[in-house]
């Protein structure tokens, strides 16, 4: 059984162009090797290895997946959380702030598995720091929370933000002990998932000092949505924008 957040808010104004280029450059490095039949060659050379230290594979494994799965789920999660962060950060720190988690995030997985010569690719530090980030700024976002046992759907919940997000990283992190334990799970660096969502809630933090007091207490003591708001936010998603959360950093 495993869980998976989706994010049922409303998009913001204006177009991410970050986040839309993250998505068109994270596809063709995937499309196009793969068309080639260069992806695994790609992976082995430019795959990062904690045995194996090099600042470049630092950052391009970053940028390359190893199949359609692994880079749809990666898309996925980023286009569910990084518009609403762009729009608050502006597109360049936002992408800094990307960066800076997906480094976060291979940092932890050198510290779990420091020998390791087996190449890590994948952007899923980097988007789970955007998750980090939106866990934290975004606490009364309505929340599908699926609970699937194998492809099949078992149970749909409807949360917020940190019910449904503090749950998805509450599993990445018990599937990270396990695979310690065994060695190995599927192949998945579950410690680079968590590494990269403490970084982003340590990037969001940052701009805590930049929030008014009641913004800051909206943040860090959020209220339950009331009925009224769920009939509302659930039933129709496109016509009107929920009152959440949000920070103005550009004043």
């Amino acid at each position: 059984m495993f869980v998976f957040p989706i994010n049922r808010d409303v998009r913001p104004n204006g177009t991410p162009w970050a986040t839309w280029s993250l998505i068109v450059i994270l596809s063709l490095l995937w499309i196009v090797p793969a068309f080639l039949g260069t992806n695994n060659l790609l992976i082995f050379k430019y795959g990062y290895r904690p045995g194996d230290f090099s600042f470049l594979t630092l950052f391009t494994s970053m940028f390359l997946h190893i199949g359609l799965l692994h880079v749809a789920g990666n898309l996925w999660f980023l286009w569910m959380f990084a518009p609403r962060i762009e729009a608050r950060l502006g597109s360049v720190l936002f992408l800094l702030a990307y960066l800076v988690c997906g480094l976060g995030g291979q940092g932890l997985h050198t510290l779990a598995s420091p020998g390791s010569l087996v190449p890590t690719v994948g952007a899923s530090g980097a988007i789970s720091g955007v998750a980090g980030m939106y866990f934290l700024l975004y606490p009364r976002s309505p929340f599908d929370l699926v609970f699937y046992f194998g492809w099949w759907v078992r149970k749909t919940v409807r949360v917020q933000t940190r019910a449904a997000v503090g749950t998805w990283i509450g599993e990445q992190f018990l599937l990270g002990v396990i695979s310690r334990a065994l060695g190995a799970l599927g192949g998945v660096a579950f410690w680079a998932h968590i590494g990269g969502f403490v970084s982003g809630l340590l990037c969001a933090a940052l701009v805590l000092p930049r929030a008014t007091a009641e913004e800051r207490e909206a943040i860090l003591r959020p209220k339950a949505l009331t009925e009224e708001e769920k009939a509302e936010l659930f039933a129709d998603r496109e016509e009107k924008s929920s009152e959440l959360t949000t920070l103005n950093l550009n004043r």
